[in-house]
């Protein structure tokens, strides 16, 4: 009895079976690995399109498998699955940590041995081709555009005499929405799919996930951070800037240039043969040695309390991790850099580049200048 791994999911959403297909699927189909080979299971709708585009090595019309799944009476697409992995003497099923309950339970009630992965259903995702860091590339050199626009969208605004700042060409008040709408406009007409692109001012600076909200006012850290996705792709960006429209005051300053230290620390030990966990302790050091430490303030989290950085491919978050838990870094892994700061009553500052690790360093796919102040 042989063993195989299967996936049964869309692949607009799952990045492992996009990993496998090779191709954008709306509703969910089958992929099966037999002895080293991938095999598709798609409907009429489907099939002949993914015989040209997929990746599979075999392309198989799912409707003999529904109807011999019938006659067995096992239901919709575990049941197809079942009648195929059957008629290959095949019992013995890996599955991916996210495949759905559901569908478990049914093949295991009739009689397969389901394993869910450990770790990632693909290692070999982690380490990209040169196809692949190209299609990073071209999504982080988007990103970068579209970071260029925003920051381009505040150079233009005027400081009201309440410190909020007003449009260039209504003069109305500036909220998060508006610097975001200049950003994400020109991403979705590069066809680049934005995802709640954060725009936080002030004190929400200081909540690294907060996505921002209300007005921008002037001489407050402002974090910009951009992650969009390459639809013809599915390869995604992600980079971060932390602006201050108008004077940046002493503490803010000297906030920044920690953080953008701390950055120039990771970047130049991001390599090959590097241990993760080195990088974000080195960081970490040189934030508490600038005085900066990580714990409660002030009745709120503050610090350094994320990790340097993680992989970037497929998905926004993926391995390798750059933070305590530690990692081997790879060539051809692609990873962020991205240390931050944050304390409510000054605000947060974060600086993401993304970076592919060769041996001997990394290069920089975001290549884009740090300044604080926007006059």
């Amino acid at each position: 009895m042989t063993h195989a791994h299967l996936i049964i999911a869309d692949s607009e959403h799952d990045a492992d079976m996009l990993y496998a297909s090779g191709m954008f699927v709306p509703d969910p189909f089958i992929a099966i690995a037999l002895d080293g080979e991938w095999h598709g299971l798609f409907s009429p709708l489907e099939v002949d399109r993914a015989a040209k585009v997929s990746r599979f090595a075999g392309v198989h019309l799912d409707t003999p498998w529904r109807n011999a799944a019938e006659i067995r009476e096992w239901p919709g697409l575990a049941g197809c699955a079942a009648a195929f992995l059957a008629s290959h003497n095949t019992r013995s099923i890996s599955v991916p940590a996210s495949f759905p309950l559901r569908y478990a339970d049914q093949l295991r009630s009739w009689g397969f041995e389901v394993t869910a992965s450990a770790g990632a259903f693909f290692p070999e995702r982690a380490v990209k081709t040169a196809t692949e860091i190209k299609y990073l590339a071209q999504a982080e050199r988007l990103t970068r555009q579209s970071m260029q626009r925003g920051e381009q969208y505040l150079g233009r605004c005027s400081i009201g005499n309440d410190n909020i700042l007003r449009d260039p060409e209504t003069g109305k008040k500036v909220t998060s929405d508006d610097v975001r709408r200049a950003i994400e406009t020109f991403l979705i007409g590069k066809g680049a799919m934005p995802a709640h692109t954060i725009v936080a001012c002030g004190r929400q600076s200081s909540d690294p996930h907060n996505t921002g909200s209300g007005y921008i006012r002037a001489h407050e850290l402002i974090i910009i951070d951009i992650f969009p996705r390459v639809l013809t792709t599915g390869y995604w960006g992600d980079m971060t800037r932390t602006y201050v429209k108008g004077k940046a005051t002493p503490a803010q300053k000297k906030m920044y240039n920690t953080v953008r230290e701390g950055q120039d620390i990771g970047l130049s030990m991001m390599a090959a043969g590097v241990d993760s966990v080195q990088i974000h302790t080195a960081i970490t050091a040189h934030f508490d040695t600038q005085g900066f430490k990580t714990g409660m303030v002030r009745g709120k989290q503050g610090g350094f309390f994320h990790g340097t950085g993680h992989g970037v491919g497929l998905e926004i978050h993926e391995g390798p991790r750059v933070s305590t838990r530690g990692e081997i870094l790879k060539a051809g892994h692609v990873v962020t850099c991205e240390p931050g700061l944050y304390y409510a009553h000054i605000g947060g500052v974060r600086l993401e580049d993304m970076v592919v690790i060769r041996d001997g360093g990394c290069d920089n796919l975001t290549r884009y200048k740090r300044r604080l102040e926007i006059a």
